[in-house]
């Protein structure tokens, strides 16, 4: 098949952040320089006016100055940025945050790159999809294929052990192109068009509902990431129709939300039909050596303003970050890449 990958400027700008790593300069130094500055320190916006004195005052400062060095990634989707960046403000005693933006993120999966950080969370829909021009005007949507770096620097990252967190929408990254990332992820979406070839099977475009009140039961109560969070919490979010491997995970929250195509009914009036899903809100996995988390929820502010949703993605970096999470996954590897 041809490569269809595309090398812009911002993955330009960002590579010459390998050759600084690898001359052994210090992370800011590393981070330094035109657009790479610009894309990969973080990003952060006055905080939001919604935000009442309190809440204010349990934000750290911008960018945090915790232990745990935590690299953001988002891609493509539009989001609310100013409330998304307060959340992890809000951690800034326990986390050191960094923020980066595929394509130019696609660098910091290299071993040698990705040393400063402890751990990857990654909010990024449709990596690999970028928009082109189209002759008579207009853009097109265009899924890419990976790079052969990246997906030799991914496949050294995971075996050698890094921690990542998936968010909300991230699992349908990759989808269409890269069916080692689908199992990195554990799930495959597209809200826009049909999957094919998932696990050797087609699957109609995923649905969605935003807005739906849940409740979100913990499912293994021992495990790390739920700490804090009882039996369960409720939350208004949106939920997802679409494959999710069950047989490779190992859950921690279910939602009460039944994934039935009838249960969306903006898609399902119009004649949208899909098979029945899974009402996993979290699991863990391994992929290679390394430990994998996904969160579910997290749509919009609604979510991430949500007391329990920040216990829970903390409690998600803090795990994958661990000495212990590193240690399970080296001893309970799951082989991706051949």
């Amino acid at each position: 098949m041809k490569r269809s990958h595309v090398l812009d400027e911002s993955e330009r700008a960002a590579k010459g952040a390998v050759e600084r790593t690898k001359r052994g300069l210090s992370r800011r130094q590393v981070l330094a320089g035109g657009a790479m500055a610009a894309s990969a320190l973080p990003l952060v916006d006055s905080f939001s006016p919604r935000l009442g004195a309190a809440q204010a005052r349990r934000r750290g400062p911008q960018g945090g100055r915790g232990p745990i060095k935590v690299l953001l990634i988002t891609q493509f989707h539009a989001f609310d940025r100013a409330p998304f960046y307060d959340m992890f403000d809000s951690f800034g005693e326990e986390i050191t945050w960094t923020h980066v933006d595929r394509p130019a993120a696609n660098v910091f999966f290299d071993p040698d790159v990705a040393k400063p950080w402890d751990v990857f969370i990654t909010f990024g829909a449709f990596g690999g999809r970028v928009r082109k021009p189209k002759p008579g005007g207009g853009f097109e949507n265009v899924d890419t294929e990976p790079s052969e770096e990246l997906k030799q620097g991914t496949k050294a990252l995971l075996q050698q052990g890094k921690g990542i967190v998936f968010l909300h929408h991230s699992i349908s990254s990759w989808v269409h192109t890269w069916p080692e990332w689908v199992e990195i992820m554990g799930a495959a979406a597209d809200w826009g068009k049909p999957l094919k070839n998932i696990r050797g099977k087609e699957f109609p475009r995923s649905g969605y509902r935003q807005g739906v009140e849940q409740h979100i039961s913990v499912v293994d109560k021992e495990h790390p990431i739920v700490q804090g969070l009882g039996d369960g919490f409720d939350i208004v979010d949106e939920p997802y129709l679409c494959p999710v491997f069950e047989d490779s995970v190992h859950p921690i929250l279910r939602s009460d939300f039944e994934p039935i195509d009838s249960n969306f009914p903006k898609l399902y009036e119009r004649g949208w039909r899909h098979p029945k899903g899974s009402n996993l809100a979290g699991w863990v996995k391994t992929a290679e050596k390394s430990p994998i988390a996904y969160i579910q929820p997290g749509h919009d502010r609604v979510g991430w303003e949500n007391e329990s949703y920040r216990t829970l993605v903390m409690n998600a970096m803090r795990w994958a970050a661990s000495e212990e999470a590193l240690a399970w996954a080296a001893d309970n590897p799951t082989k991706i890449f051949k």
